[in-house]
């Protein structure tokens, strides 16, 4: 009789919230409500003591600011567009931006720079909401969202890339809700208005472009690919009736070829960048390039693969896979393209916390998340930077890619699996 009652009170002990069916570990309505008042309260906290300063009274388009940033750049090139001439000649620095993308930014050359610095930050903010609302009524279950709601407010106002984002004026917030956006709507079953937001992204801000790993090869979908070339055919026809084939031609001939060449600086958040500072410098840009070729061939092969905690958490897995191997190959990868994870990072970790992982599993996802959001530095592009985002993505990456190597390496238990309950 006794290791019989041993056995059981064995069994007892191990049951956990985890063993239980999924709608015993749903919050109730007050528990929810309690939720968002201390959601609400963690990020007025840090909105007083890294935002009110560093946002809105130090930064150049802040409500008492001004000043340079790439931002001018983007005013420059508009105004050459208007005056007829041609931006990539005209704008100093050397314009990288598609041509389709200089009506965009005429529309804020024509305003005092002032107004155009606010209005400029207020439509990347505004349209990050959207993609943020849109993505978040892509997901099942009012705590899943709940959830991601979370991450998504500790993700963006704790976020050191967006700081230098925001102080720079740069546009990969945007491009970023645009692709997200493009994310939604695929999920919505809408393929071609998907294509036509990323294609959007694309003709905006080139690297984009990678994206088609996850939403033609992952997903195996060629039709996608179909309706994207066909919308950029459309995008660029319609942009040829005010910007100028010449300008169209200038920009293949000589800025795309730019392209190819790392960036050598201390603030490149990138392994292309890290060896174009050593002496294999000769190698950063093969180092690019079999990056992306050798993440093509591991998405085909993961989208074949049936893991053990289903479609959802694998795709967006997938998708954040590679939005970092974009940032972790690409050339010019420098500190404020890291915002491009705020979102999918944020997708990612509330799905897994919604399943049955391993605690190391999920500390190695956590300090990956951390890092992808740190700084060590007081000053933007410091050639002091420590390379903390570069070193987040690698662990992030390498969480990734033991999901679908490895899966049972971070599971704790078979899916749908339930230790059945034992009366004492």
């Amino acid at each position: 009789m006794e290791p019989q009652l041993r056995r059981l009170r064995s069994v007892s002990l191990n049951i956990s919230w985890k063993a239980l069916p999924s709608d015993c570990a749903t919050l109730d309505p007050i528990e929810r409500r309690q939720w968002i008042v201390l959601l609400a309260i963690v990020s007025l906290l840090v909105g007083w003591n890294y935002w009110l300063d560093n946002f809105f009274f130090s930064s150049p388009f802040a409500l008492f600011g001004g000043g340079f940033g790439d931002f001018e750049i983007y005013r420059l090139a508009g105004a050459a567009w208007l005056s007829h001439a041609n931006p990539y000649v005209t704008s100093p620095p050397l314009l990288i931006y598609p041509p389709t993308s200089l009506p965009f930014f005429a529309l804020y050359a024509s305003i005092p720079f002032h107004f155009a610095g606010q209005l400029w930050w207020f439509t990347y903010f505004f349209v990050f909401i959207v993609a943020c609302i849109c993505l978040c009524l892509t997901l099942k279950g009012v705590d899943r969202r709940l959830l991601f709601c979370t991450i998504v407010a500790l993700l963006f106002f704790t976020s050191y890339p967006l700081l230098v984002l925001f102080q720079l004026g740069q546009v990969d917030l945007f491009v970023e809700a645009l692709a997200v956006m493009g994310l939604a709507l695929q999920r919505w079953k809408h393929g071609f208005l998907s294509a036509f937001m990323l294609s959007l992204a694309v003709l905006l801000k080139g690297p984009a472009v990678l994206l088609l790993v996850y939403f033609v090869l992952f997903r195996r979908d060629l039709a996608y690919l179909v309706h994207f070339l066909l919308s950029v055919l459309v995008v660029v026809g319609v942009s040829l009736l005010f910007v100028p084939v010449a300008d169209y031609w200038y920009y293949l001939i000589r800025v795309v070829p730019t392209f190819s060449g790392v960036i050598s600086a201390n603030s490149n958040q990138s392994l292309g960048g890290l060896v174009s500072m050593t002496y294999f410098h000769y190698l950063a840009s093969a180092v690019s390039l079999g990056g992306f070729v050798s993440f093509a061939f591991f998405s085909y092969w993961a989208g074949g693969r049936c893991l053990p905690f289903g479609q959802e958490l694998s795709s967006d897995a997938m998708f954040l896979m590679n939005v970092l191997i974009m940032l972790l190959f690409g050339p010019r990868a420098i500190i404020y393209p890291y915002v491009w994870v705020i979102l999918p990072l944020a997708l990612f970790v509330s799905a897994l916390l919604m399943e049955h992982v391993r605690a190391g599993y999920l500390a190695l996802i956590g300090l990956g998340a951390f890092m992808l959001n740190s700084n060590l530095v007081p000053s933007i592009l410091s050639y002091h930077v420590l390379p903390l985002e570069l070193v987040g993505n690698i662990l992030t990456s390498v969480g990734l890619v033991i999901l679908y190597v490895r899966p049972s390496a971070t599971a704790t238990a078979p899916p749908n699996a339930h230790i059945p309950r034992t009366v004492t």
